[in-house]
């Protein structure tokens, strides 16, 4: 099955531990959608096909499901999965699962989670995106926070 990573599982060394049997398989974005922090990362729909979110695409096993499930908390109702399309760096497109978040926080990220998705968009090739996407996100979140 395909996964959809776009923000703290988008790092090699926590998907390798979190779903041993994962492959990164390639790198893409998602259409229309928008970054955003409530405390963790979600995605959003947004009206314009300029907005892009990239993400790391992954070939996971059912296992790994099944520990992204209780990791992203699933059965408490904190994300919930949907099947989104990834357009994917050669053009190809793709369906794969990602996780929405459904419990919204008006808090920004804490500082070391923050700073290993920057540092994973680094790693992946991403670096141009951190001024575009993740920074704002997380600017965007800060100002919830003072209006909350």
């Amino acid at each position: 099955m395909k996964y959809i990573a776009y923000g703290s599982n988008m790092v090699k060394e926590q998907m390798a531990w979190r779903c041993p049997d994962a492959r990164l398989i390639g790198m893409g974005y998602l259409e229309g959608a928008r970054l955003e922090f409530y405390l963790h990362a979600t995605v959003e729909h947004t009206d314009s096909t300029r907005d892009r979110v990239p993400v790391a695409v992954w070939e996971i096993s059912e296992r790994d499901e099944t520990n992204l499930d209780r990791y992203e908390g699933v059965a408490g109702g904190y994300y919930g999965k949907e099947i989104w399309p990834v357009t994917m760096d050669d053009g190809s497109q793709i369906e794969g699962l990602i996780y929405i978040m459904k419990i919204i926080r008006h808090s920004p990220p804490v500082a070391g989670y923050y700073k290993s998705i920057r540092d994973a968009y680094s790693e992946l090739g991403l670096r141009s995106k951190i001024r575009t996407v993740l920074e704002p996100a997380l600017k965007r979140s800060m100002a919830r926070d003072r209006e909350w």
